[in-house]
This record gives structure tokens, sequence and C-alpha cells, in this order.
């Protein structure tokens, strides 16, 4: 059977024999027509009045999504030829909120205008891969234009307040700007109540499994506190201590600390430990990771980099047989609560740590599609940091829940970025600004460049650069010209930046596609 075609004729293929051709006109109307359907529910994120979108979430009854990506996942078919141009769109956007932490719904917006006036210019004659090599370069001019619109930058508060609209995560957020130095070193987390509430914490923090090896039950579940500890790290499951004992013998007769973290503790070794403690009153404890396998022994290496350890694993060729006092790292103090160990002012040079973070945050940009594994090792190289806390957001839904956290690493990411690159205007102003400078400083530029293609991109970019103000003054309902936007209302210079140029990439993309397959 042949495939059947729509638009220009095409020779039969044996492989597609059951698929659909769309070519053409017919497909570059496809792909307009169901972008259009994707920025419309988009859009209406956009700006302090913004809107979600409500969905049927199955049996778990109706969910919320709000935000450019979240949306983007809701409105995309899996399959089909609607679904081409939404699903390359939504992968745009997981990109962007992967690298940026905000911006999905303005690169969206931008993304679907700018290719709308192109595709129009297609079907009136102009070539679209000049076209979309034209959009390239024009927006390749806009760096140095947005650069030029720097403007002061209003406190962390208002920053917080522009990227999320929640008043109470915003507060949050600028005091975690203002009392840590990184504000990336800081976990969200989902909170047991309504409410935001921040946790401050000093030195390394290691997750670990709630049963304190050593502890009698009477301590189970409490703080536990030991001053001046020595650290023993292992990447073994131990079962027997052996030649360990007299090292543990010498900390019995000088009634020093130690605390033993292994992959494992059971056995005689555990039974060891439990006797030392509760038996002659010996300040010593063993700790396990909460996680496993490999992510274990990440975790155990980082702790060796912070404590000036010596990892004591058949990989590094150090057995329990060859541990020496040496060998042992130290903290001034050590704090047990629960599921997290704090090893505070910890004895590793600022040299080991320093590599070690490095080395973590390399491989988390080479993890940077994978993102759990990402998001797992920036916490990683958080931690080591030494300084970092943990805010708990709340609300009274499972999706208030949801929307809130987002908004937290919104407005995290924007505080960030304004502290490294500085701000312009928000709301769409700065963009705007751009589309009223575009015609005047391109007028002798790319004079290589064909006049129509040339005006054909230029209409593309400034309507792209237009579509942020006026989408956020359509989600307030009001007209572009009575939008007025507060003075402290800003978005960060890098994150701008790297929205604009995105977009109009993925607009150029899109622009080629000429043959859709379903």
């Amino acid at each position: 059977m042949k495939p059947s075609l729509t638009g220009s004729e095409a020779p039969p293929m044996d492989t597609l024999s059951t698929s659909r051709i769309i070519t053409g006109a017919a497909a570059r109307e496809v792909v307009a027509r169901s972008l259009a359907q994707s920025a419309r529910a988009i859009g209406a994120s956009l700006g302090p009045l913004g809107r979600g979108l409500m969905y049927d979430g199955g049996s778990g009854g109706p969910r919320h999504a709000n935000g450019g990506l979240a949306i983007a996942r809701q409105v995309t078919q899996e399959s089909g030829a609607w679904s081409v141009a939404p699903r390359l769109l939504r992968d745009a956007l997981w990109d962007v909120q992967r690298d940026l932490g905000d911006g999905t719904a303005r690169t969206a917006c931008i993304a679907v205008a700018a290719h709308a006036v192109a595709a129009a210019r297609v079907a009136q004659g102009v070539p679209p891969v000049l076209l979309g090599d034209a959009i390239r370069r024009i927006a390749g001019t806009l760096p140095a234009m947005l650069d030029a619109q720097r403007c002061p930058a209003p406190d962390a508060l208002a920053i917080a307040r522009a990227a999320c609209g929640d008043e109470e995560v915003a507060r949050a957020v600028a005091h975690i700007s203002a009392s840590l130095s990184e504000a990336g070193a800081v976990d969200v987390s989902e909170g047991w109540r309504p409410g935001v509430r921040f946790e401050q914490f000093d030195g390394y923090c290691l997750d670990v499994k709630p049963d304190a090896i050593g502890a009698g039950s009477a301590e189970q579940g409490m703080r536990l506190e030991m001053d001046t500890v020595h650290v023993l790290v292992v990447n073994e499951v131990l079962s027997d201590f052996g030649p360990l004992v007299r090292v543990l013998e010498q900390f019995v007769s000088r009634s020093k600390s130690l605390v033993v973290v292994a992959r494992g503790i059971e056995g005689a070794a555990r039974a060891t430990l439990v006797a030392n403690r509760a038996g002659l009153r010996m300040h010593v404890l063993g700790l396990v990771p909460a996680d496993a396998g490999l992510h274990a022994m990440s975790v155990l290496e980082d702790l060796c980099a912070v404590t000036g350890a010596t990892l004591v694993s058949e990989e590094t060729g150090v057995s329990i047989a060859g541990v020496r006092p040496a060998m042992l790292g130290r903290v001034a103090r050590l704090v047990v609560d629960g599921a997290r160990a704090l090893f505070i002012d910890p004895a590793g040079t600022e040299q080991d740590i320093t590599a070690r973070r490095a080395l973590i945050l390399a491989e988390a940009d080479a993890q940077r599609h994978v993102s759990l594994d990402r998001e797992r090792l920036l916490r990683r190289a958080a931690r080591l940091g030494l300084g970092w806390g943990e805010l708990r957001v709340g609300g009274h839904t499972a999706w208030e829940t949801g929307q809130r956290m987002d908004g937290a690493r919104a407005a995290l990411a924007a505080v960030r970025a304004a502290r490294q690159q500085g701000v312009v205007a928000g709301g769409g102003q700065a963009l705007n600004a751009l589309a009223d400078a575009l015609p005047h400083a391109l007028r002798d530029e790319f004079p290589d460049m064909a006049l129509p293609v040339r005006r054909a991109a230029l209409d593309a970019v400034t309507s792209g650069c237009r579509v942020v103000a006026a989408q956020i003054a359509r989600n307030a309902g009001v007209e572009v010209a009575s939008l007025s936007i507060p003075d402290d209302v800003v978005d960060p210079l890098s994150t701008t930046l790297a929205i604009v140029r995105r977009a109009f990439s993925v607009a150029a993309t899109l622009l080629t596609i000429e043959v859709l397959i379903c």
C-alpha cells in the first residue's frame, strides 16, 4: 500500500507503507497551528497575574501545572503530525529549566511568536533555510544590546518576588541570599505543613541511615553530639574489626572520639561498637550512608576530601589491616540528628575540597541530560561548600505545594543570576526596548543579506521580543500601552540573554520543518 500524501507528491516508500506524509505548505500549517496551541496554554502563565493549567490526573483527581515546561508536558501529544513541533519545543524548554531554573514560559512565547511571523514570510516565498540563518545572525547582535540596558539591581527581596510572586517564599529566599555565600547551596524540599521554613547548617552534611550504630536504645532518634572527632571512612561492609581493634584500643586509652563511616556495619563489628560505647563509655559511633552502590562510594570519597581521611577500600589498595591513625580524618564537632550527620569544622584542605567540587561539577555538566543524576551531583557539590541550607516549602494542597516549590527554585536561580551578572528591566520592558532599537541598530548591518530575507528576519525577531510584554498585558486584561511595571521588577541579565538566544534558535530550527511523517 502506498503512503497517503498531502502537499507535494513523493514516491512510495516500502518502509513507510502505513505512514502518512505531509509536506510543503500543509506541513508548515500543521507546525504553526500546533505551536500556537501550545503557546496559548503556556503564555497564560506569564506575569504575576498569570494563570495555571488544570488537567485530569486520572484516579488522583485534577492536577495543576504552571510554568512553561510543566504546561508543555501536559498539552503536548506523544505521536502524530501535530506532536512534532510541540515536542521539539518541550525538549528545548526542558534544557532551559535544567540550565537556568527559570524562563521556560518566556522562551516558548518568544520562539513561537518569531516562528509565526517567519512562517508567514516563507509562505510568501522567502527561502526558509536562508531566513532561519538570518534570524540567528540578527539574534546574535542582541547580547551586546541587552548588556547596554543594565539597570541598578534592587534588593534580593524584589528580585525573588518578581521571580515567584509569592511573598513568603520571596522573603525566605532573600534571607538565604543574605545568610549564605552561595545561594545554590540550598536544598528545596516539600514541607510537612503549609508555610516556608529555612534551616541553615555549617559544615559538611552526610545523609545517613537513622540507626546510629553503637547508640543505645534510649539514644536512638535523639540528637547526638561529639567533640574533637576522628573519622574512619570505609568503602566496605564491616562484619568484624579484626586488626582494627588495636586502633580502637588507642581511643579507649586516650579517651578520644571516633566515628566509623562505612557502607555497612554488622555482626561482630556492630557488637563491638555497642559494647565499647555502652560498657566502656567510649566515644565511638558507627554511621552508614543513606545512599547505596556507586552513590555510597561517591559520598564516602566526598567525606574523605572534607575530613582529610584516607578511604579504606579495595579500589584504593588500603585494607582494614593497613589502617594507621594518620589515615583518620578529623572534625572539630559531629552532630547526628536523625538521618543527617553534620561534620563541623573539618580538617580537609581547601585545595582538596576545591578539587573535589570541580570534579563533581564537571560530572554534573556531563550528565546535564539526566535530570535526577545532575541534581544529585549539584547537591553534593553544594554540600562540599561547607555552608548550606534546606528550604522546606508547603501548601494546603499537593498542587499548591508543587507550585510554591517551583517558585522557590526560580527565585533562588534569579537571585543567584542577578548577583553574578546584573539585571535588566523586567516584565518584557528590556525586550521591548530591543524591538524598538533593532531597525536603527541594524540599518547598516549584514549588507550581504538579501533585502527580503533581512526584512523578514527582522520582523520575526522584533515580534519575538515584543510578545512577552504583550502576553503579560493580555493576562492582566489591559492594553500593552497601559501596562505598568514597577521599577523594582527586573530580570537577571544572564537569564534574559540565554532565553533570547535559545528562543530564536528554536524558532529558526522549527522553520526548517518541511515534511511530517505520521
